[in-house]
């Protein structure tokens, strides 16, 4: 008997899946501001009410959040009058591009068991600010991999944000982050 791990697509998520065009999109034609972005299920429970603080205090910022769920409608009308895109549900090559386009993934629920799409970010590339709760704090490595940051900590998601809006920093923890999630790819659960 052996614990056979969890893993990840690392070739369907991956740096390669960035694309302008959805780019674009997913920043309601501002491509150059930075981009923050979200995919999972919309609830309650994934705290997603605390990033509005945090980009309403970054100027020239964007959010793009990719799912669905119960709270939809109530986090359309939320985040009505912010720098805000929801894509709804989506899938495939768009889903990799989603990943791979954003600037930084926040996750600031502090209820996930393991967090799939934070290894998906990683392996997109894309740094993950998440909650230092739950089963993130296996996956990440505070200020190598991504940053951790205690449940609610408004301040704490801004001063990390703000830290990935320089591009140079942001590209050597998205490879950072990249080399951890081929550590959680199919081909190394499966060893």
């Amino acid at each position: 008997v052996d614990v056979w791990r969890k893993g990840i697509d690392t070739v369907r998520f991956h740096p390669k899946f960035y694309s302008d065009e959805i780019r674009v999109k997913m920043t309601d034609g501002n491509p150059d501001e930075f981009l923050m972005v979200y995919v999972g299920r919309l609830g309650g429970e994934k705290r997603l009410k605390d990033i509005r603080p945090v980009l309403e205090r970054l100027p020239d910022a964007r959010l793009c959040i990719v799912g669905t769920g119960p709270q939809e409608d109530e986090l359309r009308k939320y985040f009505k009058g912010t720098n805000t895109v929801f894509t709804g549900q989506l899938s495939g090559d768009e889903l990799s591009s989603a990943f791979a386009s954003a600037d930084a993934f926040m996750m600031p629920s502090d209820s996930e068991t393991l967090g799939f799409v934070v290894l998906e970010s990683m392996a997109s590339g894309v740094p993950v600010v998440g909650c230092a709760a739950g089963g993130i704090p296996d996956l990440i490595r505070d200020e190598d991999t991504g940053f951790l940051v205690q449940p609610g900590d408004i301040e704490g998601y801004l001063s990390c944000a703000k830290k990935l809006m320089d591009k140079k920093y942001r590209m050597e923890m998205g490879k950072c982050a990249r080399t951890e999630a081929e550590k959680w790819g199919w081909e190394a659960a499966t060893w």
